[in-house]
């Protein structure tokens, strides 16, 4: 065992996976980067645990509040894909290995490719198509993907890529199960429900219900 790791850490990997062979950690400036399978799913830093995620999990942290990995460079907050590990899935051997396992399932992001003019003109033309949702309604990331003959993450990407947000009305896109998903606004999902409410659209319990869905 690596000498002098902080005890949260060393609790981890002790009680809660007890340590075998396929878990590793390597130290780095900040904190730690967690292995499983020499395939990376979680950081320590900053005095907490952060779990890798992706849109195949990210509803499960938000149902929680968990909060992201966030800090400064240059006098910039910076964000990274890994949120707060909710407290009480330490305690369930069984929910914590699943949450292990969709957090490995998460994409290594590579480099983005320079868009074609075809890609560009469809991401203007799903921006445009938000311009013609109804105040009082919202759609779903599959609905558009279906609209357009994409997959529900090339919706996802446009709208999180929307340079001009009080323009083209992004926080009117949910998820397929009415729950609200990720907004990249200053105050997240919380700018989110407020600019819902204002278009008399309510949101019970972080979800919406299918009347208000066109």
């Amino acid at each position: 065992m690596p000498k002098k790791i902080p005890q949260f850490l060393e609790y981890f990997l002790e009680d809660c996976l007890n340590w075998d062979s396929e878990f590793t950690i390597k130290s780095m400036f900040w904190g730690y980067w967690i292995y499983k399978n020499k395939k990376i799913f979680a950081i320590y830093a900053m005095w907490e645990l952060y779990f890798k995620v992706g849109e195949n999990n990210l509803d499960d942290y938000l149902e929680k509040k968990s909060q992201i990995f966030e800090y400064e460079k240059k006098w910039k907050k910076v964000n990274l894909s890994y949120y707060i590990l909710p407290e009480e899935i330490l305690e369930q051997r069984e929910e914590l290995d699943i949450w292990i396992e969709k957090s490995l399932e998460v994409p290594i992001r590579t480099k983005a490719k320079k868009k074609s003019k075809k890609d560009l003109e469809l991401n203007e033309k799903i921006l445009e198509k938000l311009l013609k949702i109804p105040k009082n309604k919202v759609t779903t990331y599959k609905i558009l993907a279906d609209f357009f003959w994409v997959h529900p993450r090339r919706i996802a990407s446009v709208m999180k890529t929307n340079k001009n947000p009080d323009i083209y009305p992004c926080y009117k896109v949910i998820s397929h199960s009415w729950k609200l998903g990720w907004y990249s606004w200053p105050d997240g999902t919380n700018s989110k429900i407020e600019m819902l409410k204002a278009d008399w659209i309510k949101v019970i319990d972080g979800k919406i219900d299918k009347k208000f869905i066109v």
